[in-house]
């Protein structure tokens, strides 16, 4: 499955070939088919063994400390890690959504389903009432992973030309969006950030 991420990934589903696949995998072609069948369906089998969706998901449910600043910030240095680390998947994911049906219900689902987490983890906070209560949870949710995502957008899009950023200024970034998310919509006693 790496293979396949990496070649659909540099070359678009269209200019890939099985053999290339195979030959980076070290297999022979016959074996990629045997297991998939055609080029169509290993990119969806690629897409629903990807655990980049669950891996998330666990760690927003994970990120709970009662600490909604720590657990925020956290998060978004986790999520940041998670999408480098995967820039192959999401490279694949933007640039092939437009032209892939396939591409476009993961990217939706996936989108959707990160939203619906991060949203159950500022209801969390809105319980414990470390968030005001008219604040719209999946509204900042939205917000925020679209923020996230447009940072890791222009990386895979542009790759170091846009977003050449050194490790103080990531964090410098990264303190902008706390202040942001945590001063904006916390409580006024838990707004020291």
């Amino acid at each position: 499955m790496n293979s396949a991420v990496e070649i659909f990934s540099q070359k678009g589903f269209q200019a890939s070939t099985i053999r290339e696949i195979a030959r980076l995998a070290g297999v022979n072609d016959l074996t990629v088919y045997r297991h998939f069948e055609s080029k169509e369906k290993l990119f969806s089998e690629m897409f629903q063994r990807h655990t980049l969706l669950s891996e998330i998901g666990s760690l927003v449910v994970r990120g709970i400390n009662d600490d909604f600043a720590h657990d925020t910030r956290s998060l978004i240095v986790a999520f940041l890690a998670i999408f480098k680390r995967e820039m192959p998947i999401i490279r694949l994911l933007v640039t092939e959504a437009e032209k892939m049906s396939e591409c476009k219900k993961y990217a939706a689902m996936f989108t959707e389903n990160i939203i619906e987490q991060l949203t159950q983890f500022l209801r969390y906070y809105q319980q414990t009432n470390q968030i005001r209560s008219k604040v719209n949870c999946q509204a900042v949710a939205t917000s925020l992973y679209s923020t996230l995502f447009v940072h890791i957008y222009s990386m895979a899009l542009y790759g170091d030309v846009v977003v050449a950023c050194d490790a103080s200024s990531e964090e410098s970034m990264i303190d902008g969006w706390i202040d942001l998310y945590v001063s904006g919509i916390v409580v006024e006693e838990y707004a020291s950030v």
